[in-house]
């Protein structure tokens, strides 16, 4: 969506994805948006087909959970033009592991979902970033991290949404979920420690990388 009005009425915006659940309920988005330029394929990201060559290849938060993200990005380096922009942003967490040091409920919560993610996904795609663009022969890029930092009562709801979300994963890895305690009081609980401090709390940083195709 945010593609769809950077390239206004006269452009387009063709979404992959692979799962006819989140086709449908984005379809849902972009209809109550009134967004008319942009369409869905359902498709793997590896054998996506094109008749023409896209002006642009951008990606959030797909590259980490690949297996081969440079063989993905060598694929997409052949339906977008010359001159056109590679831009993906993916995650960081080694940032916020250290920034939530003094804050042990903020800290433990986040090492769990960071060790969660990790056992299906590269959680420092992000700035493997740089590597994996010029492995697929694209040329070095520009990046960018963004950490942003808070303290109100939304972010620690936001932890504990994801806890709720990847706990039978945590469970079936055999993670210390009882480090929480109980779940039904997390959010009073981080939010009182991060209000009792003189410190902020902060969610995953993000990493933009982006270049042109030579």
């Amino acid at each position: 969506m945010l593609a769809a009005r950077l390239v206004g009425p006269s452009g387009e915006v063709v979404g992959i994805e692979r799962d006819p659940r989140s086709i449908a309920r984005a379809r849902a988005r972009v209809e109550e948006a009134g967004l008319r330029n942009v369409s869905f394929t359902q498709s793997d990201v590896n054998q996506i087909q094109s008749g023409k060559p896209f002006d642009a290849a951008v990606g959030r938060l797909i590259l980490m959970w690949l297996p081969d993200p440079v063989s993905v990005l060598r694929q997409l380096s052949l339906l977008v033009r010359p001159g056109g922009v590679f831009a993906f942003q993916e995650a960081s967490w080694v940032p916020v592991l250290a920034h939530l040091a003094p804050l042990p409920l903020w800290l433990a919560t986040a090492s769990l979902i960071h060790e969660t993610i990790r056992a299906g996904a590269d959680p420092e795609m992000g700035p493997n970033l740089y590597q994996k663009f010029q492995e697929a022969g694209l040329p070095a890029p520009a990046m960018r991290m963004e950490l942003s930092l808070r303290k109100d009562p939304d972010l620690a709801r936001w932890y504990y949404d994801t806890v709720c979300s990847l706990l039978p994963q945590m469970q079936r890895l055999h993670l210390p979920t009882e480090s929480l305690g109980n779940l039904d009081t997390l959010v009073e609980r981080l939010q009182a420690e991060v209000a009792g401090s003189k410190s902020v709390a902060c969610w995953f940083a993000s990493v933009t990388a982006w270049s042109r195709k030579p």
